[in-house]
């Protein structure tokens, strides 16, 4: 994208809590207010134009399928009007991001919602941006790394826009779901976002130590916007423009090319911030040789030293079986990760396979064996990157570049 080709890049600051104090209330969808208060809605996002915002994000953070049913609009109406709005609001100086969060139901292991079924929530929302004339996709304050997964896929496989993509992360430098730093940026870039980063959450100082673990793994530009502090009982956050200008200016030396706001901030803050960084330049990256990683949401490991075992696994086993099998062999040998072959097992069951795996393990896995439309639908559940065994299947060179893999001798 060229606008990478700048220093430092603005995004825009906080749209939710800018409209709760314009008549948005406790219960009611901010989406909406595309529809039903326009005005107020350009107003806000105007004002980060004004302020010096590079990006500005649509009010679509929650506009799928499944969140608009039952209020009488459709994502291709809601999304429409919020691109219209933003370009705007933009003055013709400005791009216009698709804003994308999390669906609002977990994905399976950790809920009921399945890949299939988050993907094309999410591919509805891609299509909707590409045809109303986005210039980018922003998913934002994601917590599983799976649902990052199939965002992006629904993306890439369905559109040409780029893509941007933050989780949010707690004190514990993790997201909700247990997500490292590490682990979300090597799977992202991989996946071929155009940057990686945080939002939300917490304060600018309180995430240092979470940008400064991406900035080991990922050679893409960062991306950091963090909220303006804490809130108070009567919501208002407490960092002045200031004060967060002041804080975020240590993320320059960290490698951080994107910056913004999120919850609290407002125009003023988008103003103080681009003041600050006048004056500095950023970071250049420093980061070492990446491609033989694999990840799980919570571990990294150096797939290209891998001790392939030499037995590939037997054909005739159950999804259920293969899962056991692969499973106890990783806690007998005490391996780094979990060996699985998919040897006989159509595309359903290798699906199966990899998610009755996750919900009970925390390793990377790499295959052994099996037919590359099974191997397609495994590496497509995977939460991070896998390994692949060379000789696995024809299409093996493809589909690791597809998914991010990495292939292992």
């Amino acid at each position: 994208m060229q606008i990478l080709s700048k220093d430092f890049v603005f995004f825009d600051g906080a749209q939710g809590s800018q409209l709760q104090k314009r008549g948005l209330l406790p219960g009611m969808r901010a989406d909406i207010m595309n529809m039903t208060a326009p005005h107020i809605v350009e107003e806000i996002q105007n004002g980060y134009a004004r302020a010096g915002s590079d990006i500005l994000c649509t009010n679509t953070f929650g506009a799928n399928a499944r969140e608009l049913h039952g209020t009488g609009y459709s994502v291709d109406e809601v999304i429409s009007a919020a691109v219209a709005i933003t370009k705007r609001a933009g003055m013709g100086k400005t791009l216009t991001a698709l804003d994308v969060g999390p669906i609002g139901e977990f994905l399976a292991p950790n809920g009921n919602l399945s890949f299939q079924e988050a993907y094309e929530l999410f591919r509805q929302q891609a299509i909707a941006g590409e045809k109303a004339g986005v210039d980018l996709v922003a998913i934002e304050t994601m917590s599983d790394l799976l649902e990052v997964k199939a965002a992006m896929l629904a993306i890439k496989e369905n559109t040409n826009l780029p893509i941007f993509v933050t989780m949010t992360f707690m004190k514990s430098g993790q997201t909700y779901f247990g997500c490292t730093p590490e682990s979300f940026a090597l799977t992202a870039e991989r996946l071929g976002a155009a940057a990686v980063g945080l939002n939300c959450s917490l304060a600018p100082r309180d995430l240092i130590p979470v940008v400064r673990r991406m900035a080991g793994v990922t050679r893409q530009p960062l991306i950091v916007k963090p909220n303006a502090g804490m809130p108070d009982l009567n919501g208002e956050y407490n960092l002045s423009p200031e004060d967060f200008a002041g804080q975020m200016a240590e993320f320059a030396a960290l490698g951080a090319r994107i910056v913004g706001g999120c919850c609290g901030t407002t125009p003023s803050y988008i103003s103080a911030l681009r003041e600050k960084y006048a004056n500095l330049k950023p970071a250049p990256c420093r980061v070492e040789d990446t491609s033989g990683l694999i990840a799980s949401p919570t571990a990294l490991v150096e797939a290209s030293g891998l001790k392939v075992p030499a037995e590939r696994g037997a054909k005739g086993l159950s999804p259920e079986e293969t899962a056991e099998r692969a499973l106890g062999q990783a806690e007998e040998t005490g391996a780094e990760v979990v060996f699985v072959s998919l040897e006989g097992l159509s595309a359903q069951e290798a699906e199966s396979v990899v998610t009755l795996i996750q919900s009970q393990n925390s390793r990377p896995l790499c295959f052994l064996s099996g037919s590359s439309a099974a191997l397609d639908a495994a590496l497509r559940v995977v939460s991070g990157t896998a390994a692949v065994l060379r000789g696995c299947c024809p299409e093996e060179t493809a589909l690791a570049s597809r998914y991010g893999a990495v292939l292992v001798c």
